[in-house]
């Protein structure tokens, strides 16, 4: 027997004796991934570490293992990583030709490289390839890369994982690619101001609420101020877009206070020019219309929900309220709490 694999099954036995299966996967609990430019989603163990770029995402197991698969130093911790990312394509076939370019490239490089499988993604054809190798003999690594195309742009997937971490963990690609939702063409009319709201609606979904929103709007995470524990504005993304017509929603304890009590000491620091009652996700809620400066008015809702205190808040034109208002209480009809 080659002394490289009496090595490997020696290490592999020290480190867990006794050990004839794979452990399975510790995820405590899972999280969407939103990005208000990529514009992709999908499930991912809420507490990996998360890395953006403009058309990238990658999602390692620890920091360390994000280094890991940087430099594969064998000293380093095992770990898992996925990616999701797209890039320009000008042809219906160049998936494919994608797929292929990375078999060859591993095999040049002297990994074994399994054949390529039809897949999909989101329902739409796929190509998938699967190859193992060794960086060193405690730096094994197998991957899996799948990729197609829509609107002239190639999606792909890739997970990886170091030694005996690939197949417990490969719920974490299961989930990717079954939850995966990619970016969808945005089409505007001909004379249509960019900025209004469109029909088409985006998702977004966090620990506290989720709901639909225009896509040619984006979420984005607000600072933290005081006891709030979530804070996200949506916001048209386009160049023309207005930055005086926003969705703004935080989350507080409530600390056992019901909603009229919450309304009663939050409506001091509101000049209200008028006060309604509705419901939001079948949830009893109060809400104060006000003008705060000339041509600028704003709804403000409270909910009490599972001791947390919701503050829901509609900002939009005076001269584009027609535009701007019922896309906006579309959005809050759309709430759902958690």
């Amino acid at each position: 027997m080659n002394k490289n694999i009496i090595l490997f099954l020696f290490t592999a036995f020290v480190l867990f004796p006794g050990c004839k299966k794979n452990t399975a996967a510790d995820i405590k609990e899972w999280a969407q991934f939103q990005d208000q430019f990529f514009k992709v989603s999908f499930n991912y163990p809420k507490d990996w570490i998360v890395v953006t770029e403009s058309k990238k995402v990658v999602i390692s197991s620890s920091a360390e293992a994000a280094e890991k698969f940087f430099d594969h130093d064998s000293r380093k911790a095992d770990g898992i990583q996925i990616v999701v990312a797209s890039v320009r394509s000008d042809s219906m076939q160049n998936y494919t030709k994608y797929i292929q370019d990375i078999k060859d490239s591993k095999i040049a490089e002297g990994f074994n490289v399994k054949e390529i499988e039809g897949a999909t993604i989101e329902g739409l054809a796929a190509k998938k390839v699967t190859y193992t190798g060794a960086y060193e003999e405690n730096a094994k690594i197998s991957t899996i890369c799948v990729a197609t195309l829509k609107d002239s742009t190639i999606y792909y997937v890739q997970y990886s994982a170091f030694n005996n971490l690939f197949e417990p963990y490969k719920v974490v690609f299961d989930s990717v690619m079954s939850s995966l939702l990619l970016p969808r063409k945005i089409v505007i009319e001909k004379g249509v101001d960019p900025a209004i709201p469109i029909v088409q609606t985006e998702r977004y979904s966090d620990n506290y609420l989720q709901l639909e929103y225009p896509a040619n709007f984006g979420a984005s995470d607000m600072p933290k101020k005081g006891n709030i524990v979530s804070a996200v504005r949506f916001m048209g993304v386009n160049k023309d877009s207005r930055n005086d017509c926003t969705i703004d929603i935080d989350v507080r304890p409530a600390q056992k206070l019901t909603l009229e009590k919450v309304v009663e000491q939050n409506s001091k620091k509101i000049n209200a020019t008028s006060k309604g009652n509705t419901k939001i996700g079948d949830e009893k809620s109060v809400y104060f219309n006000e003008s705060p400066q000339r041509g600028i008015e704003r709804r403000t809702y409270f909910v009490v929900k599972n001791d947390k205190f919701f503050r829901i808040i509609l900002t939009y034109y005076v001269p584009m309220k027609r535009d701007f208002l019922p896309p906006f209480e579309k959005v809050v009809a759309s709430i759902r709490f958690k």
